[in-house]
């Protein structure tokens, strides 16, 4: 473990990586069209400009708090 592994380990609580990690591969799916946008406004606040991709985080257990 080097001094940043026990570090960020001793402070935050994060365990250190792997000395071998496995690589991974990422699949995202073809999004066609773009279909409706959200108006700039709405969009910088939602973070996305697609209401496709608009997933509000609800919390633990999926329910508005």
């Amino acid at each position: 473990m080097d001094d940043m592994d026990k570090m960020m380990s001793e402070q935050y609580g994060i365990p250190p990586l792997p000395k071998n990690p496995v690589v991974a591969m990422a699949y995202v799916p073809y999004q066609g069209s773009t279909g409706n946008m959200y108006h700039p406004e709405k969009g910088l606040n939602a973070g996305t400009m697609f209401p496709v991709l608009d997933k509000p985080f609800l919390g633990c257990g999926g329910m508005k708090k």
